[in-house]
């Protein structure tokens, strides 16, 4: 009985060893046009997807053109920064983060612990008496009791309107 626990003991140390070694693979799953932007953009920019959330992409129209779009977390190879990566199926992919200052989000969306998608039409503001009604899909990001923003675009462009701190 005690030869089979030791061999049992063993088996499972090498089972655990060997899974912890392995490099795991995303399968993106991404649609023909996202998963050739991301190769090529990812590649130019130095960018890998970063699953520390869950889900580490969404879905929605973000530009307002009526096709979908994806948002990525994503992390520059080189400094380990963080951010969010737009890609359009009509427009050039667009970094926000990572490197590249963006809103009060900084160079760095590390501090970042939840997102989601806002759908379109709804209506936002904050105690700045700001406010925005959205035309296209936008993303609420957010540190957990601290602050949050709302990332939409508006005319093209990427916007910030920010929640407490």
């Amino acid at each position: 009985m005690m030869k089979i626990k030791v061999i049992f003991a063993f088996l499972i140390i090498c089972t655990a060893n060997f899974c912890a070694a392995q490099d795991l693979t995303l399968n993106l799953n991404f649609p023909y046009w996202a998963e050739k932007q991301w190769k090529t953009f990812s590649n130019k920019e130095g960018l890998e997807i970063s699953t520390r959330l869950n889900p580490y992409v969404w879905r929605g129209d973000f530009n307002g053109d009526g096709k979908p779009d994806l948002a990525i977390l994503v992390i520059k190879t080189t400094t380990k920064k963080q951010g969010i990566l737009l890609l359009f199926q009509a427009k050039t992919p667009l970094l926000l983060g990572a490197g590249k200052t963006f809103g009060n989000g900084g160079d760095n969306f590390s501090w970042i612990d939840y997102w989601h998608v806002e759908d379109r039409g709804t209506k936002h503001g904050n105690h700045y008496g700001e406010s925005v009604h959205l035309t296209a899909d936008g993303l609420m990001i957010a540190k957990e009791a601290s602050s949050s923003a709302l990332i939409y675009m508006r005319n093209g462009k990427p916007r910030w309107l920010q929640y407490g701190d």
